[in-house]
C-alpha cells in the first residue's frame, strides 16, 4: 500500500553526500521534489546542523564509517525522524543504529551502482528496524522511480550477500589472478575471445577499475561468505574430477545435468536474458575492432 507520506515534500539530509552514491541520490531526491541537504568532510554544513534540519537521515558511507556515524548521530535525532544507511552490509549498521537513536530505523541496499542511469528495475532491499511510516515513504519514493523493493530481515540480507557479491566478486578476482599466474594479458585473449569470455573478461576489468578497498570488503566483511566460499571450493572440486578428472563423459554429463534439474525453468529465462547483453557487448566489440582496438 502507498504511504500517504510520498507527495509530501519533506528534507532529507545525507550524510556522506558528497560521495558517489550520495551524490546519486541527492539528485534523485530533488528530482522528485524533496529538499536535499548534505555534509561531508570539507562541506560547511555540520552533522547536527543537518540532523536538526533534516526529517529523514542517511548514512552513506563505508561501513566503518557509518557504524561510527550511527553512534555518534543517533542521539541528536528525535522519536518523530528517521535514520537510514546505504551499506551494503546490513547486519552490523542496522543494530548500530537501533541501539544509538529512538528514531525509527530503516537499513537500505541499493543494488547498484552511481554510474547507473536511473532506477527503472533495479533492486533496492529494505531492512525495516523500528517504525513504518518512514519505510513506507522511502518503499514509495523508490517504487515510484521504478525500482524493485524487497524487505527482509538483516541477516537474510547478509547470507544472500555473501553469494550476490562476496562469491561473485571472489570468482571475478580469482579470474584476474589466474590470468596473471599465467601471463595471459588481456589484450592477447581478445582476438581468440567468445561472446561469453568477452563478457567475463569485461567483468574483470570493471572490478579492477574501481575502488579496490570497496572489493576487498565486500567479499571479506561479511561473515557468511567463508561459508558460501567453502561450498564454491567443494563444488569446484567436484566439477574438475567429473568433467576432467576421471576421464568418463558419463560422470560429466551426469554431474552437469543434476546442476540442470536444480535449475529448473531459470535456464531458458537466463538464455534471453544472455542473448540480450551478449548482442550489445558484440556491438561494442565491432566498434572498437572498426576505431583500431582489439
Amino acid at each position: 500500500m502507498e504511504s500517504d507520506f510520498k507527495r509530501d515534500k519533506i528534507t532529507i539530509g545525507i550524510v556522506g553526500g558528497t560521495g558517489l552514491m550520495g551524490q546519486w541520490f541527492r539528485r534523485f531526491f530533488e528530482g522528485a521534489g524533496h529538499g536535499v541537504l548534505f555534509c561531508g568532510r570539507k562541506t560547511e554544513l555540520s552533522e547536527a546542523e543537518l540532523v536538526r534540519r533534516s526529517e529523514v537521515v542517511i548514512l552513506s558511507l563505508p561501513l566503518a564509517a557509518a557504524m561510527d556515524a550511527a553512534k555518534r548521530l543517533g542521539p541528536l535525532l528525535t522519536e518523530g525522524q528517521a535514520l537510514m544507511d546505504f551499506c551494503s552490509l546490513k547486519a552490523g549498521i542496522c543494530r548500530a543504529m537501533l541501539e544509538s537513536t529512538v528514531a525509527e530505523v530503516c537499513g537500505a541496499h541499493p543494488l547498484f551502482g552511481p554510474t547507473t542511469a536511473g532506477l527503472s528495475g533495479q533492486n533496492v532491499i529494505l531492512c525495516p528496524m523500528r517504525g513504518a511510516r518512514w519505510k513506507d515513504w522511502l518503499s514509495a519514493e523508490l517504487a515510484a522511480g521504478g525500482a524493485l523493493v524487497t524487505e527482509t530481515d538483516p541477516a537474510v540480507h547478509d547470507r544472500h550477500m555473501a553469494v550476490v557479491q562476496g562469491l561473485t566478486h571472489f570468482a571475478t578476482i580469482t579470474l584476474g589472478r589466474t590470468l596473471a599466474d599465467l601471463g595471459l594479458a588481456p589484450e592477447s585473449l581478445l582476438p581468440y575471445a567468445t561472446p561469453i569470455f568477452r563478457a567475463k573478461l569485461a567483468l574483470v576489468g570493471r572490478l579492477f577499475a574501481q575502488d579496490l578497498s570497496l572489493y576487498a570488503g565486500l567479499v571479506g566483511k561479511n561473515p557468511e561468505t567463508e561459508a558460501v566460499l567453502a561450498a564454491f571450493e567443494k563444488a569446484a572440486a567436484a566439477a574438475r574430477e567429473a568433467l576432467v578428472g576421471n576421464g568418463d563423459p558419463g560422470a560429466g554429463l551426469s554431474f552437469l545435468g543434476a546442476v540442470r534439474d536444480f535449475l529448473g525453468d531459470f535456464p531458458a529465462r537466463g538464455f534471453a536474458e544472455s542473448d540480450a547483453f551478449l548482442a550489445v557487448l558484440s556491438d561494442e566489440a565491432r566498434k572498437n575492432q572498426k576505431n583500431g582496438k582489439p
